[in-house]
């Protein structure tokens, strides 16, 4: 007999709530500092309904804003539902990028939850195929019988119970028929289905066991006695009003087609390069073996000329090269001056104190500035400010950096709140944490990761990159990191690199001619966008161009320009059209980057080292446009960062020979911090200097800053 075919339906808002949960504890984050928990959570459940299930046919549901038939009815329907975290309602865009790179179709339907999708979809397959519905909510085990079953997590998400009509009934002491009458006697607090007051899970069981249903308990109310007879005759409509609320609905306007269900061959690379992404390391391995599409990664590294695998040897080899001489960095640490940390931190104690009363001063009352859905309704209820291009969660408007710059200026509380955050972030992350991470010798020690499909390094245990570089608070904690007795800091950056490389791949004639002089890029974009003389830039003409030469090859909007210098939306939108008429080879190289990525799947450095962006392609619009910029940005990124790695290998190779004393301590982005002896400073720099600025020939000079100091917080030009 042939082994039956199986149909999957995954309900998405129960995994990702399940999932959330489970791994709250374990902080789980990407290396770019994202919560992950559920995306983690489900990832580990997609892998494991493709190894153990092994499906034929698969679908997603997920809930929609629209209210539900449910809230309709019963306007209290999930009205004491405590909403979830907002890092959980962050994470659902990267859940669906997910389930999209394995190819699995989603099901949507305004005014009904996920799981009446599945019931109705369930109810639809034919009995000659087995449906399991991969779910965390057990209302799902009212759908059981024959040939459909419940995919659970118990315990943990590799701790699966597969619900048949006897294991329903072994658990559960019910058939699967009779869970709605138990939620009809019952209720369910998680939902705010009252069922009948008084009537607890034992006693809703027995009348069940012994009545059948709640029609059958009704139909023989004179053979129960006393208070529970009592309690049911007075609860008569909440009860099947709560079996109505409780009951998923399996004929809604929706089409199960098996053509378009079927499990279709999914791209490995493309879910690899989104576990790498999040971070998911450990589950590499795990992702279950899908045949590469027609177009996909397969085919790039079949038609790759040869001196593309040169290149991506090159940068192997730079890869492999580099690590030894992290692993030294970070056996050397650097010295923490601990006690100008514990001043910091009075200090910034006393000020986020008086940033809460000026925030609170706005208020009828106190509320939690850390609580996403606490501070929305302050701002946009209370204070009643403008909501218009202001992204929606599913608690409410979002809170984020990104929305709060749009309405910068619509309140004098958001520089305050902007403050509030940036604040306690530091707080929290480098003045009471670096302190307690020190060795005997109070030196700290970081540890790298390489990220081989940006080039780019990552710090962590502490995370060092993060302190902020311009601003008086970043500056103040590079003070607390010191050299020792005899020696100074030497820090070497790389000056305007990210701009000198976008120079030179989008061949801009009028960025070469201005590095290639000399001349300030700054006010040399400010004159020409202001039509003046560069004699007649002032500060703040300088300061809006340097934002959008910055900011421009990381998507910088018209919001974000104007939150970060004096111009009205008006001004900003004006300013950045100007600056691409300027320079229209920039413009052209970024919208024949965003083509070539979403073409192929795949951009490049300068040296070959390749980023594949299957997110380009995604249907989500946010998922798109988030993925068009990070493929407009990681050449330029990603060429920077193989430079200075480049450099790193040619400095370990000659310092010892200059100064054997000498020492490589940090990297941190565009920036090396090295350790060395007072007497070998000049010649120390000397070396520094030369080989940053010659490790390879772009379309315009490089140039390097070099300092030195007591501290990393106060050094000066040498």
């Amino acid at each position: 007999m042939p082994e039956r075919k199986k149909l999957v339906l995954i309900d998405g808002n129960a995994l990702v709530h399940r999932a959330f949960h489970a791994f709250a504890r374990a902080n789980l984050a990407s290396p770019s500092g994202q919560p992950t928990s559920a995306i983690y959570g489900f990832a580990v459940m997609l892998i494991n309904i493709y190894t153990k299930l092994k499906p034929d046919y698969i679908a997603v549901a997920f809930d929609t804003d629209a209210p539900t038939f449910r809230h309709k009815e019963y306007v209290e329907y999930k009205a004491t539902r405590i909403a979830a975290p907002q890092e959980l309602y962050d994470q659902i865009p990267e859940i669906q990028a997910l389930v999209e790179s394995f190819n699995i179709p989603v099901f949507l339907k305004d005014g009904f939850e996920a799981d009446d999708i599945i019931g109705t979809l369930a109810k639809q397959a034919p009995s000659s195929i087995d449906t399991y519905i991969a779910t965390g909510d057990m209302d799902a085990l009212q759908l059981v019988n024959d040939h459909t079953f419940v995919y659970a997590p118990h315990k943990s998400f590799s701790d699966i119970i597969i619900y048949t009509p006897e294991q329903v009934m072994k658990l559960k002491g019910l058939r699967p028929d009779q869970i709605i009458d138990f939620k009809g006697l019952r209720g369910d607090p998680s939902d705010n289905i009252p069922g009948v007051q008084g009537i607890g899970e034992i006693t809703a069981l027995k009348l069940l066991q012994e009545f059948d249903s709640i029609e059958g308990i009704y139909k023989n109310l004179d053979k129960i006695k006393g208070a529970v007879a009592d309690k049911l005759k007075a609860g008569e409509k909440d009860a099947i009003k709560s079996q109505g609320l409780a009951t998923i609905h399996t004929t809604i306007p929706i089409k199960l087609d098996l053509d378009k269900a079927e499990a279709i061959a999914f791209d490995k690379f493309r879910v690899a390069e989104f576990f790498r992404r999040m971070g998911f390391r450990t589950l590499y391995e795990k992702i279950p073996n899908g045949t590469l599409t027609q177009g996909s990664q397969a085919s790039f590294f079949e038609t790759a000329p040869t001196t593309k695998g040169r290149q991506k040897k090159l940068v192997k080899d730079l890869d492999d090269k580099l690590n030894p001489i992290l692993r030294k960095m970070e056996k050397a640490g650097i010295l923490l001056d601990t006690k100008l940390l514990d001043q910091l931190n009075q200090q910034i104690t006393t000020r986020i104190e008086k940033l809460e009363k000026n925030i609170h001063k706005y208020s009828d009352e106190k509320f939690n500035i850390g609580s996403p859905s606490q501070l929305a309704t302050f701002l946009f209820k209370d204070l009643g400010l403008p909501t218009l291009d202001i992204a929606k969660t599913k608690t409410g408007y979002s809170t984020g950096v990104s929305e709060l710059e749009k309405i910068y200026r619509a309140h004098p509380v958001i520089k305050h709140i902007l403050e509030y955050r940036q604040l306690t972030k530091l707080k929290n992350t480098y003045l009471e944490t670096l302190p307690k991470l020190v060795d005997k010798n109070n030196r700290i020690h970081t540890t790298y990761a390489q990220d081989t499909s940006t080039g780019r390094l990552s710090s962590r245990d502490p995370n060092l990159q993060n302190i902020p570089i311009r601003s008086d608070l970043g500056a103040e904690i590079r003070k607390a990191f010191i050299a020792p007795k005899g020696f100074r800091l030497i820090s070497a950056d790389y000056s305007q690199i990210e701009l000198r490389v976008i120079a030179s791949l989008a061949h801009d004639e009028r960025m070469i001619r201005i590095f290639n002089k000399g001349e300030d890029i700054h006010t040399a974009v400010a004159a020409a966008v202001n039509g003046v003389k560069i004699k007649d830039v002032t500060k703040d003409m300088r300061r809006n161009a340097k934002v959008i030469n910055f900011g421009i090859i990381y998507g910088v909007s018209p919001y974000g320009l104007a939150a970060r210098t004096n111009m009205s939306i008006f001004e900003a939108t004006n300013y950045i059209h100007k600056y691409f008429e300027l320079h229209p080879e920039i413009k052209q190289y970024m919208d024949d980057t965003a083509a070539f990525a979403k073409e192929h799947g795949y951009v490049e450095t300068l040296f070959g080292r390749r980023r594949y962006i299957p997110e380009i392609r995604s249907k989500i619009p946010a998922v798109r446009s988030a993925a068009s910029r990070a493929a407009i940005n990681m050449p330029v990124q990603g060429t920077a960062a193989d430079l200075l790695k480049m450099a790193m290998l040619e400095l370990a190779k000659a310092l010892p020979k200059v100064s054997k004393d000498s020492r490589m301590l940090l990297q941190v982005h565009d920036e090396l911090v090295l350790e060395v002896p007072t007497k070998d400073l000049k010649k120390v720099a000397k070396l520094v200097r030369d080989k940053m600025e010659n490790v390879y020939q772009l379309d315009v000079p490089i140039h390097v800053d070099v300092e030195s100091g007591v501290n990393w917080g106060e050094t000066k030009k040498i």
